[in-house]
């Protein structure tokens, strides 16, 4: 077991989990919260409306933010809590993410 101040517990809690559209031109980084600590903006941005670029950045925030949930919920259930509990939380599954991520983006992936 990793102390709490150790490089291991850091590494762990300091998680990033990205996502980016299918050109790559937008990204959108959250930490294991689901917070936005990073965002990616490609040169080919500039030719795209404001209006666009914000439908796209919480598109992404929106998937990112549900891949930090899916490790959470697996995290949850490989330290022993029940399935039912989990399922209470409402923290998505892989597949659920997967859809999600198709529902977005179709077959541009």
């Amino acid at each position: 077991m990793d102390a709490v101040g150790s490089p291991a517990a850091s590494a762990r809690r300091q998680r990033i989990f990205e996502v980016f559209n299918p050109d790559y031109s937008v990204g959108v980084a959250c930490d294991i919260a689901g917070i936005v600590v990073g965002l990616h903006l490609g040169e080919e941005v500039a030719e795209q409306s404001d209006a666009w670029l914000a439908i796209e950045i919480l598109r992404l925030a929106r998937l990112a933010r549900m891949k930090s949930e899916v490790v959470r919920r697996q995290r949850l259930l490989d330290n022993g809590m029940l399935p039912h509990a989990v399922e209470a939380r409402g923290l998505p599954t892989e597949a659920d993410y997967r859809r999600a991520e198709a529902a977005e983006y179709g077959n541009q992936l």
